[in-house]
């Protein structure tokens, strides 16, 4: 009788392990029936654990939750908050996140490769905050098209190859690809923040633009190969349009005309350095300029690069 107990106790905790590491996937693309998705490393990140996994295989894909998502066409609609890691190659497709203002989506880059040929290959509708997070020993590229086509004539967002309506935070230990062939590499009309990640932009227009702020800090590493202003925020309201270097963040633009441009201060502190090389200026700026000491390097580019005083 004992023994009987015991085999019963340890299929009892068997099942219940099963049940808190099992997930499912079921595929939300009509052509792929019958798709699943791996779970491997399902473990905490830097917001918690991940809600959904989402894994792209062209123009379909796969996920863990399909009432996380919506599809029209080739978008796929995030509509709940959460974490959701994306993996795979999407051709041709749109990552959208359309959450009540309330709500925060973290998005996982985990080796994902992204391209749409018509408009931006993320786009935050609506969110009180999104994070990108670039996870660790993974490469992510993202790559728009030259032409946007919009729903509505009248519209001019987005307007980048990731673009957000809300707050944005890019973070992480991976690496991330942006290829702007539209207009701007990053968008963001609220605060755009980079934190830890080592990023790659080149861009038609800004290769990183926040209308209130452009933040970069951790141990960032940014390089800009290609764009007009390299790194801009432009509001004019108070205590707004400003673009921050700090703590080890490490910069270095190649551009067609500012290097660091803001409408009320740029900040550059000691640990982090900027590296231009601008046909316009390395820094423009009305508002106020601190910048310590040897954290700005400056190379004129066919061109007098005005040195910040």
């Amino acid at each position: 009788m004992k023994r009987i107990l015991v085999y019963l106790l340890a299929a009892a905790m068997l099942l219940t392990c099963l049940a808190l590491v099992s997930c499912t996937g079921e595929t939300t693309n009509p052509d792929q029936p019958g798709g699943t998705n791996a779970t491997e490393n399902n473990g905490p990140t830097l917001d918690g654990m991940i809600d959904c996994y989402i894994e792209f295989s062209g123009t379909s894909y796969t996920t863990t939750d399909t009432s996380a998502v919506k599809v029209d066409g080739s978008a796929l609609t995030i509509i709940k908050p959460g974490t959701y890691d994306l993996s795979g190659t999407l051709d041709n497709g749109q990552i959208i996140v359309e959450v009540t203002k309330a709500d925060r989506v973290t998005l996982i880059l985990n080796n994902f490769t992204g391209s749409n040929s018509s408009s931006a290959v993320i786009w935050v509708k609506s969110a009180d905050k999104v994070y990108l997070e670039v996870k660790t020993g993974t490469t992510n590229t993202l790559t728009d098209g030259s032409a946007y086509v919009f729903a509505n004539p009248a519209d001019t967002k987005p307007n980048a190859c990731i673009y957000a309506a809300d707050d944005l935070s890019i973070k992480g230990h991976g690496t991330l690809i942006v290829n702007g062939n539209y207009n701007n590499g990053i968008g963001c009309k609220n605060d755009l923040s980079i934190n830890n990640v080592k990023l790659t932009v080149n861009a038609v227009n800004n290769a990183l633009k926040g209308n209130n702020s452009v933040t970069i800090k951790g141990d960032a590493e940014v390089l800009v190969e290609g764009a007009e202003d390299a790194i801009k925020a432009d509001s004019l309201d108070e205590g707004k349009g400003y673009v921050t270097v700090t703590e080890n963040a490490k910069v270095t633009v190649h551009c067609d005309d500012d290097g660091l441009q803001a409408t009320q201060n740029i900040t550059i502190t000691t640990g982090a350095t900027v590296t231009t090389y601008a046909k316009g200026n390395s820094v423009n700026c009305d508002g106020i300029l601190t910048i310590d000491e040897g954290c700005l390097i400056e190379n004129a580019v066919d061109g007098a690069t005005e040195a910040a005083q």
